[in-house]
């Protein structure tokens, strides 16, 4: 009877070492991509914001006055500045509405909000966007 050679166990050989060890580590990468992406932006919530620019000579005064007119509504919330906290430089910067979680009549309170306060405030324009803290 011809000498029948006994398979080695994968681990024995270098070359199924290595395979195993990268398809593991492609495996546990790509785990962890998913995990980022699921608890970062599937299960985050709402996060979005409500980003009023202004004129470019609004001053403290006027930011503060869009800030107090319009940030007591139901649901809205104004987010405290950010940065430097200098009023000539932080008065270039858009004041910015926490708008998560409201509903479609909040937020269109607020719109009508910025736009009868529009020309007193110098309020240039809006975009809702996704706060990216």
């Amino acid at each position: 009877m011809p000498d029948v050679e006994q398979p080695q166990p994968w681990w024995r050989s270098a070359s199924s070492r290595n395979r195993a060890a990268l398809v593991f580590f492609a495996a546990m990468a790509l785990l962890s991509m998913l995990f980022v992406a699921f608890t970062n932006y599937l299960f985050a919530g709402d996060q979005r914001v409500m980003v009023v620019t202004m004129e470019q000579d609004a001053g403290q005064a006027k930011r503060e006055g869009v800030r107090d007119a319009c940030g007591g509504l139901p649901g809205i919330t104004p987010i405290q500045d950010r940065g430097n906290p200098d009023p000539q430089i932080q008065g270039r910067f858009p004041v910015r509405f926490d708008i998560a979680d409201t509903d479609a009549r909040q937020e269109a309170a607020l719109i009508a909000c910025l736009n009868d306060n529009a020309e007193r405030f110098g309020v240039v324009g809006y975009l809702p966007e996704k706060d990216g803290n």
